[in-house]
């Protein structure tokens, strides 16, 4: 078995006393301080964009939750008499957001002469994205033939 001298690791093997060997315990700390800070930078920026992925995320799917709503969506529905129909869309949007809320209104008639038999309806997906930050909410307005019950315009406002 060989065995090792480790006893001159530590020593310096210059004898002259304006060079030294080792480091001092200030430098040791001011190492320290600069890779923890820079730890510190890089663990912010990569929950800023773990953050700003999800914010993504939940807007794409809310997004395709109001077009998924908008197709499903006819003058039937849309009536306050109707609430049963109106169920299983509302139960749609907290499945797939979270506190995901639906929300239907029906517009104000427009003044002019030419458009007749035409109801608009503002659809409305809201959900939380996050906290201490406002509400989403994703509006569509809908334009639908009161006499065929067939949608005319679809858009967001």
């Amino acid at each position: 078995m060989i065995r090792k001298n480790y006893s001159n690791f530590f020593h310096c093997p210059r004898k002259h006393l304006l060079k030294r060997c080792g480091v001092y315990l200030l430098e040791s700390c001011v190492g320290l301080v600069l890779v923890s800070t820079a730890m510190i930078i890089f663990s912010q920026s990569l929950f800023q964009l773990i953050d700003h992925r999800t914010d993504q995320k939940l807007q794409q799917i809310a997004v395709d939750t109001l077009l998924n709503i908008q197709e499903m969506v006819d003058l039937e529905t849309l009536t306050s008499n109707n609430r049963e129909k109106l169920q299983p869309l509302e139960s749609m949007v907290a499945r797939s957001l979270p506190d995901g809320k639906l929300t239907v209104e029906k517009l104000e008639e427009p003044s002019a002469d030419n458009i007749t038999n035409i109801t608009f309806f503002r659809i409305t997906v809201s959900y939380e994205n996050g906290k201490n930050r406002p509400r989403r909410e994703l509006p569509l307005v809908r334009a639908i033939d009161s006499a065929t019950s067939t949608p005319i315009i679809s858009g967001s406002p």
